[in-house]
């Protein structure tokens, strides 16, 4: 079992990077797994900017292998499914497919996997919620006490001072190549990067296993 632990923080600052795969942003509509209730971060909480995906495009990058890429993606989701040899040709497609579905002054967000390279075309819709930024972030390192006090399948976002400064104390070995030394510089970045910045009413501890 892995374990990121990640140290975030709500702002009222909007991100820079804010397309369909970054959602740096929790909304009231979706708040869940906190240990305490949505009104705690009140002073961040605004009519925040979220992308809302129109349509997505997903151009293969081999003639032969079309059927293979729908196979592989029909699960996630419904695409629109193209192909053009070059890269002028798909631009101008897509270009295309906006014009003639009215979607004119709809953003772009474009994406280049192994087999296919993607296109979501969407709009920012306005949502209550607040944005977040990361003040720290830990991979594993932690005991058995942590597990126990932490592991739940209902809470895995934890936002008081107390929950930040009882992780300290679970930060151990781990790794077998640990040594003290390596444990204490561990245990030095988490209480510089967690409990040293954490923010009443602003911080949680975001747990990913």
């Amino acid at each position: 079992m892995g374990l990121d632990i990640t140290h975030r923080k709500a702002t009222l600052k909007r991100p820079e990077k804010l397309d369909p795969f970054h959602r740096d942003y929790i909304l009231e509509n979706e708040f869940e797994g906190f240990n305490v209730n949505f009104n705690y971060f009140d002073k961040y909480i605004q009519e925040i900017d979220t992308p809302e995906i129109l349509e997505t495009l997903i151009f293969p990058k081999k003639q032969d292998e079309i059927q293979k890429v729908k196979d592989f993606l029909k699960k996630h989701g419904e695409y629109h499914f193209l192909f053009e040899n070059t890269r002028k040709d798909i631009d101008a497609n897509v270009a295309d497919f906006i014009l003639k579905n009215n979607l004119s002054g709809s953003l772009i967000h474009n994406w280049d996997a192994p087999d296919w390279i993607g296109f979501d075309v969407f709009k920012m819709k306005k949502q209550t919620g607040f944005y977040f930024e990361t003040a720290g972030e830990q991979r594993k390192g932690m005991n058995e006490h942590f597990w126990e006090r932490f592991l739940s399948d209902e809470i895995y976002y934890y936002a008081k001072k107390e929950d930040f400064e009882y992780a300290l104390k679970c930060v151990d070995f781990y790794w077998s190549d640990d040594t003290e030394e390596k444990v204490e510089e561990r245990k030095r970045l988490f209480k510089e990067n967690f409990v040293d910045k954490y923010e009443r009413n602003k911080s949680w501890l975001n747990l990913d296993y």
